[in-house]
């Protein structure tokens, strides 16, 4: 199956727990492309104004099109929830609904990791399968899964959050109230809790990688531990949904040798439940891409 090129037109968002990207795209050409800092809030109506500015930047009187890829729950009807708590705190916003009203535009809302998968699924790596699982790895750790090229979602939207299911590996409490979860072990976030507890204190996840290039222990420890957990994780993805192939993305997902890390823990696995894993090819533009189809 040929990759199909991408010719969308629309006002893309990637609204990350970090940093929320914007994007005017024309006919599959990424224009105006604008980066803020990712803020936590306790009044919600500050997230909608938030999100609101952005689109009134980059918005044209010939835009169709807007879509958000966003990171936490969003149901059926387009309503928008917090699952990590600690991240962007808790709260449940009728995003969809605002904006249509106030834009008068067709508006998408959906989840960043399953956009990023769906993104993929149609123009990039995950073009040739039927079944495609998708990992970011950066601040959280996000889950997407397209099946003959559709999205796997649930009305409530929390089907494909499994970066909040457990791991042999992990003992920590993450922002979902769960213990031991896999974002809890392998997110940017967890990395740095654990080089905290370690005593390498307000350490980054890059400056934990930063370390690990230099070949320092404490380092290759905590990005082996993330490394190991992710493994764990696609073999998850695997007998669940038996996907074809997994698309790592992300940050930290793509950071250099990170992936070879992953392959190398899951070649420990079973053999049914090793699966083919790659690189994302369409890396910040995926869930953007996914958004606007």
């Amino acid at each position: 199956m040929n990759k199909k090129k991408f010719k969308k037109s629309g006002i893309a968002i990637d609204f990350g727990a970090t940093k929320i990207s914007s994007t005017r795209i024309i006919k599959g050409e990424f224009k105006n492309t604008k980066t803020e800092v990712t803020s936590i809030y306790k009044n919600n109506k500050k997230y909608i104004s938030q999100i609101e500015n952005i689109i009134q930047n980059q918005i044209q009187s010939n835009s169709k099109k807007i879509g958000i890829a966003i990171t936490g729950r969003v149901d059926n009807e387009g309503n928008w929830y917090a699952v990590n708590k600690k991240n962007l705190g808790s709260f449940k916003i009728p995003l969809k609904k605002i904006l249509k009203k106030k834009f008068n535009v067709e508006t998408t809302i959906m989840n960043d990791a399953t956009a990023a998968c769906f993104g993929e699924s149609i123009y990039g790596k995950g073009n040739k399968f039927k079944r495609v699982g998708y990992i970011t790895v950066s601040t959280g750790i996000g889950v997407g899964i397209t099946i003959e090229k559709k999205p796997f979602v649930s009305d409530s939207g929390l089907a494909g959050h499994l970066g909040f299911l457990t791991s042999t590996l992990g003992k920590m409490k993450c922002g979902s109230g769960r213990i031991g979860t896999f974002e809890s072990i392998a997110s940017g976030i967890a990395m740095s809790k654990i080089a905290h507890q370690r005593g390498y204190k307000n350490k980054t996840a890059k400056e934990i990688f930063d370390n690990y290039f230099q070949k320092k222990k404490w380092a290759k420890e905590i990005v082996s531990l993330s490394a190991r957990s992710v493994s764990e994780l696609c073999a998850n993805l695997k007998a669940i949904y038996d996907v074809d192939v997994i698309i790592i993305g992300g940050s930290i997902g793509m950071a250099k040798g990170y992936i070879q890390l992953v392959k190398k823990n899951l070649n420990k696995e079973p053999k049914l439940f090793q699966v083919k894993i790659v690189k994302s090819s369409l890396g910040i533009k995926a869930a953007k891409m996914g958004v606007l189809i």
